[in-house]
Order: C-alpha cells, then sequence, then structure tokens
C-alpha cells in the first residue's frame, strides 16, 4: 500500500474524528434545539476551531464537555429550591417509570394463574413472579414451572398457560402404572395432589424432538398438557415462575 493512500486514509480519521467531537460538544452546549448555551460552553464551542488533528479535537471537547458540565450545576444551584425539588422529583419519577417499563417488559413481571392445572403448587388467582430474562442465559431444566404463550389457533385467540418442565429435548417420557418415567427412571413428583386420582398420570411413550418440551400441570386430572398433543415450542416460554406474590382475594 502506498504512501500517498496511507496519508489519505488518516486524513479521512482524523476528519470524522474532528467532526464527531464538534457534533457531540455542540449538543452538550446548545442541546438539540441549538439554542445558544451558556458563556463558557460559547467559548469553548468558538475556539473549537483552532484545534490542530483529529486527537487533539477530542480532547477538546472533553475539557469542554466538563465546562459545560460545570456550568449547568452552576445554573441550577441557583435556581430556587422548590425548583430544584420539583426537577428532581420529575427526574425520579420518568427515571421509575422507564426503568418500571423496562423490567416489565424484558426481565419480571407479575402474572395470575388461570386455571387449576397446577393445584394444589398454584392456586386459581394466585399471583406470581416471573422471571423473564434468567431461562434466556442459564436455560430451562427439569422441574422449572414455566409461563408459556401459545400462538392463536383457528377460531381461537392466543392464550398463556403455566407448567412444570418434565421433559427436555431428546427426552424420552412413559408412563407405567400411572407415574411417569424419564428416560426409563422414575420421576420423583412430590408436589403431585394427595388425591390418586388426580395424581394419576396416563402418557404415551414419546421422545421429545429437539426445540420443543414436555410440560405437564401438577394436577394431572384437569390439567390439558403434552398428554393430549399440545406442542411447546422452547421459544414460546414467555418466563420462569420464581414466587408465589399473594393469593387471590377472591
Amino acid at each position: 500500500m502506498s504512501t500517498s493512500i496511507v496519508t489519505r486514509r488518516q486524513r479521512q480519521d482524523e476528519t470524522f474524528l474532528r467532526r464527531l467531537a464538534y457534533v457531540v460538544l455542540a449538543a452538550a452546549v446548545r442541546g438539540r434545539r441549538g439554542r445558544p448555551g451558556g458563556i463558557w460552553g460559547e467559548a469553548v464551542l468558538a475556539e473549537f476551531g483552532e484545534t490542530r488533528g483529529g486527537w487533539e479535537a477530542v480532547r477538546w471537547a472533553a475539557g469542554g464537555l466538563r465546562a459545560v458540565w460545570q456550568e449547568r450545576r452552576a445554573r441550577v444551584r441557583q435556581l430556587p429550591r422548590y425548583t430544584r425539588i420539583s426537577r428532581r422529583i420529575v427526574m425520579v419519577a420518568v427515571i421509575g417509570a422507564v426503568a418500571g417499563f423496562l423490567t416489565n417488559q424484558y426481565a419480571l413481571t407479575v402474572r395470575f394463574v388461570p386455571s387449576g392445572g397446577m393445584s394444589p403448587t398454584m392456586l386459581i388467582g394466585e399471583r406470581f413472579l416471573i422471571d423473564k430474562l434468567g431461562h434466556r442465559l442459564a436455560g430451562i431444566d427439569h422441574g422449572d414451572i414455566v409461563l408459556v404463550s401459545m400462538p392463536a389457533e383457528a377460531g381461537s385467540p392466543s392464550w398463556t398457560t403455566v407448567k412444570r418442565v418434565v421433559g427436555l429435548p431428546g427426552d424420552t417420557i412413559e408412563c407405567r402404572d400411572g407415574k411417569v418415567f424419564r428416560n426409563g427412571r422414575p420421576v420423583d413428583e412430590p408436589y403431585l395432589p394427595a388425591d390418586p386420582r388426580a395424581a394419576r398420570t396416563d402418557c404415551r411413550t414419546t421422545t421429545v424432538p429437539d426445540g420443543f418440551l414436555y410440560l405437564l400441570g401438577d394436577h394431572r386430572e384437569v390439567s390439558r398438557d403434552s398428554r393430549d398433543d399440545v406442542a411447546y415450542r422452547q421459544d414460546t416460554v414467555e418466563g420462569r415462575v420464581l414466587v408465589q406474590l399473594w393469593p387471590s382475594t377472591e
């Protein structure tokens, strides 16, 4: 590569750095609306053209940002105490609202039990906390209780349900004498109802395909789950149940 090409690229890089530094500094001084800034901020911005090279421009902009920050803090301290407190309250409220929205959308949310398929572990109307992020990072394990979003079918809307993970991809599930076996071994299920009729599990032998889960409700007598040929894809899991928050008041 010739020296002229290298020099040209270096100049292009320096030009880009200078433009970027100026844009950032101007935005800090004048805001998005381009209104005149404070005395120190405008002075720093006016002398930006005296800099030479890309990195000198970046260092100048960094120093200018510190000056702008100190100038803004000084202006805020001059405001009446009531105004300062009001601004802080509004800022905290906005940050809290945004944080709450993001948490509910992507991290934690509260749901209620819509049916009796998970009793006695979870009763109808109980509220529980859902972790919407952990299962994406650590994966799903046997025994986890998950919230699943089922897509709309012909003539029916989409719906959500809560079930327990009994089988992962590759597991072979079968039932013998009313009990569940996974890969030839009985599954320990202390969470089942005391009533033998509600705890009895009858199912066909099946191997869980890749990308799917074998889910069962704890109340086997009333739960509609993988025994009824309901296909639960792993990508339909919205989250994992962490803890019960409070029971229904009804």
